[in-house]
């Protein structure tokens, strides 16, 4: 069994190649979209998270079959039938919720228990619920589920004036409207490049999509199923911010492929401010050497393409050895601070007015025993600890394992110091049992074997494949 502990040896520099994974935040409504279609789709260097396997398991419970094979998953929902979602799938999963439009969409009937996710603050699905009854659902909402139903003359194309630019809130109202009969304009909708990744999937579909990129999004309606896809999923914008955050602090140098500049502007431009050297040699290949005396600044967070929010704690780790008195004004959740409290154990200077975080910088943090409290938070720890002088564990590791695929694997070759991990991700070490029933269940040959973990080799985008697999 898994403790969840990861030990991180510090303070010393982080030099090498780091490759980053397939977006968490795009692949997940582009599983959901698997849904509108009836035959079988393929998501290309799709990242092996924990949270990844929880919606492969929600489409699975649907009537899916999902094959990870490779860098790549199979999804095959052409027998999808079930159209309701237990509590124990969607508890520890906010994305959940992305099931809700599809199905909606492809069955006229969906009932998903309310989701969960990490503990930042309220994420309200109004947006969703005012949505999708203005496409002609009929919506009961109880304290513990969703149920969603249309009337036989099916969703209809409308104007929907969204009140904030919510990403999950614009993805899922974008599934509903795929079958929505005419067309459907949605105003003020997210400009996150995980909302344009989507748009360029549901094109490949079948769907005519006006305004990608842009806060008014035209969606023409289709009366029959979408194609299936075969897709690359964008690289995780987020994970590559967290690893040139990490490059700021302790990079000598630290070079991420796959971090394409187009997504990282206001935050290339943050950490020139504080002082790390950073060459753009491709579109998606940076190289950043860290700041060797970071200076203190202030930003705010907000939607894209400002300063993102999933970047935050990142950032308070660096600012944390800045010199003179930073300030982070937190506009999105109102309790993502969660990771503060770790970073003061380490030694940081901070204090919390509201929604802003003034941050007092010290030369340098001190190793301690910490606790990841959700996502980023955790990988506002790591990036601590890899700076601190000593040895620092951080419990909780479970939390980053839902958004950062094989971090420590990652980590270990890029840099000198020196990381354990005494517990990797579970959802990870399963897989090959995963894999063995999917298998049987549509009467093909486990080539994965069960025979031992055979060579393992990194092909052109560095993703390691080993024996059929992705770890």
């Amino acid at each position: 069994m898994a403790h969840n502990l990861l030990s991180i040896e510090g303070g010393r520099d982080v030099v090498g190649d780091v490759y980053i994974s397939g977006s968490k935040n795009a692949g997940l409504p582009i599983m959901a979209a698997s849904i509108l279609a009836l035959e079988e789709s393929t998501l290309q260097k799709a990242p092996v998270l924990t949270d990844s396997k929880n919606f492969a398991n929600i489409l699975r419970h649907l009537g899916g079959i999902v094959i990870w094979r490779s860098n790549s998953l199979r999804i095959d929902t052409t027998h999808m039938e079930n159209r309701e979602l237990p509590a124990s799938l969607t508890r520890t999963l906010r994305a959940s919720i992305l099931a809700l439009g599809p199905l909606l969409a492809r069955f006229g009937h969906a009932r998903i228990s309310l989701p969960g996710g990490c503990t930042i603050g309220k994420r309200p699905i109004d947006e969703h619920i005012n949505g999708l009854e203005k496409l002609g659902a009929c919506i009961t909402l109880t304290q513990r589920a969703i149920e969603a139903r249309v009337s036989r003359t099916g969703l209809q194309g409308t104007i929907l004036q969204l009140r904030t630019p919510t990403v999950t809130g614009t993805m899922n109202l974008m599934l509903a409207a795929c079958r929505a009969r005419g067309v459907t304009h949605i105003r003020n909708a997210a400009r996150e490049p995980e909302v344009v990744d989507l748009c360029h999937c549901l094109i490949t579909m079948g769907m005519a999509i006006q305004g990608v990129g842009t806060e008014h999004l035209e969606i023409h309606g289709r009366d029959i199923p979408l194609r299936p896809y075969n897709y690359r999923v964008m690289d995780d914008r987020i994970e590559g911010g967290t690893f040139l955050i990490l490059g700021a602090m302790a990079g000598n140098p630290l070079r991420i492929h796959g971090c394409r500049e187009e997504h990282q502007t206001v935050l290339i431009e943050t950490l020139r401010t504080v002082g790390a050297h950073i060459t753009i040699e491709t579109p998606a290949v940076i190289t950043i050497i860290k700041a060797v005396s970071p200076k203190a600044i202030d930003i705010t967070t907000g939607p894209y393409p400002a300063l993102s929010t999933d970047l935050q704690p990142q950032l308070m780790a660096l600012l944390s050895i800045s010199q003179g008195v930073s300030r982070i004004h937190e506009t999105v959740f109102e309790q993502r601070f969660n990771h503060v409290a770790g970073l003061l154990a380490m030694g940081a200077k901070i204090q919390l007015v509201g929604q802003i975080a003034i941050i007092h910088g010290v030369e340098r943090l001190a190793a301690s025993t910490v606790v990841a409290t959700d996502l980023r938070a955790g990988a506002s720890l790591v990036i601590a600890a890899i700076s601190a002088v000593g040895v620092t564990i951080i419990q909780g590791l479970e939390h980053v394992n839902r958004g950062y695929d094989r971090l420590q694997d990652k980590l270990i070759p890029a840099q000198s110091t020196s990381i354990v991990c005494t517990g990797l991700a579970e959802s990870n070490l399963d897989l090959l049992a995963v894999n063995r029933l999917a298998l049987r269940e549509i009467g093909m040959n486990d080539r994965a074997g069960g025979k031992g973990r055979k060579e393992s080799k990194r092909d052109e985008t560095g993703d390691l494949h080993v024996d059929g697999l992705e770890f």
